[in-house]
């Protein structure tokens, strides 16, 4: 079932470009996030892209975003992209990998704040939200250390380029690993920017020794520093592939950053 979105509003700095970000370099004099595709996108079927791994290291050290005909998540650490199966292993992706959606982040935290006793995903949310210094800005966050729980999903390929995105979400299969050393980096989107991009909490989480990682959808810990970068700019680059040219997109209410559905 579709689900429209009636407001769509952007009162953040967005540049619309015809393809990658203008900012080739990755290093900008104003924090942002250089994003290609839109959730909007994704919604309405385009499942492909123009942006390639090697061009996604131009623009940031960590990103969030899903590969091509979403066969697997993309997490961006420490400048290394990474390609997640459908069952949650994880490898380097090569450089000619292409997606629809990824948002690149340059990041230089201003500020660290602990998180303690955490015991769920919206109970991470709900304490990191305490330390928003403005609610209707953008944020990045980095966090390393030793997760008691992580559920994560990430993303098998589509068959069929026309498949419903939101059933598509409920197919997924979710796995978890506990009392893991990892790496979870992520984006903050405030709701009223959920067309732009992913609204509420988007985090992806990364092992240690690399071998696996995926779209959290649940979390717990005892105690963690997260870096935090506050970000009131975004560049958005659209996905000028035929399909996008040629199909109006329709406006469609987005899901939330976890707890998008899945099978167990």
């Amino acid at each position: 079932m579709i689900r429209h979105f009636p407001f769509f509003a952007v009162l953040a700095t967005l540049v619309a470009t015809n393809g990658a970000s203008a900012h080739e370099d990755g290093h900008h004099d104003t924090p942002m996030i250089s994003q290609y595709g839109l959730p909007l996108t994704l919604m309405n079927t385009i499942y492909e892209g123009t942006i390639t791994a090697r061009e996604m290291k131009k623009q940031g050290t960590i990103g969030v975003g899903v590969s091509n005909q979403l066969n697997g998540e993309l997490t961006v650490v420490d400048g290394v992209v990474y390609q997640i199966a459908a069952d949650g292993t994880s490898t380097v992706a090569p450089d000619e990998l292409q997606a629809p959606y990824i948002s690149m982040i340059d990041f230089r935290p201003d500020r660290t704040v602990t998180i303690a006793d955490v015991t769920s995903f919206k109970d991470l949310s709900d304490k990191l939200s305490r330390n928003y210094g403005a609610v209707n800005s953008f944020y990045a966050f980095r966090a390393t250390g030793l997760f008691d729980h992580v559920k994560m999903a990430s993303a098998h390929a589509v068959e069929d380029g026309d498949t419903d995105f939101f059933a598509y979400l409920d197919s997924r299969q979710m796995y978890s690993v506990d009392r893991t050393d990892g790496t979870m980096v992520g984006i903050f989107t405030p709701e009223y920017l959920a067309t732009v991009s992913i609204p509420g909490l988007h985090f992806h989480f990364q092992t240690a020794d690399n071998k696996t990682g995926g779209h959290v959808e649940d979390v717990r810990f005892d105690s963690m520093v997260f870096e935090v970068q506050q970000l009131d700019r975004i560049d958005v680059s659209l996905p000028m592939v035929d399909e996008f040219r040629t199909e109006p997109m329709q406006m469609i209410a987005p899901p939330s950053g976890a707890g998008a559905g899945g099978a167990e």
